[in-house]
């Protein structure tokens, strides 16, 4: 099972990295976003989501039958949704000063 969630989160590493390499689009709105420091943002969360899939993979192999892997696939999923909310609003918030 922690296979399945190393490789998911190895795939949400190199979604991240290729969504901060989109061009941007220019739209009319009231929440202005530094992309730039929110491309950084999705670069750094990328490389830890990445490093998490590893260690994912060691607790795995090393404690495979105690479920210590799994249960660090899915802490690190929502604590990345949630550093994703948090750089949003960080970026969105510091720009309309």
């Amino acid at each position: 099972m922690f296979w399945a969630l190393a490789l998911i989160l190895l795939g949400v590493a190199v979604f991240s990295a290729t969504v901060a390499r989109i061009p941007r689009r220019a739209t009319a709105s009231d929440w202005v976003v530094d992309r730039e420091q929110l491309r950084g943002f999705l670069y750094v969360g990328a490389g830890a989501v990445l490093l998490l899939a590893i260690a994912v993979i060691v607790a795995g192999l090393f404690a495979a039958r105690s479920g210590v892997a799994e249960a660090l696939a899915v802490l690190g999923f929502f604590g990345y949704a949630l550093y994703l909310l948090a750089a949003t609003l960080i970026t969105a918030l510091s720009r309309r000063r």
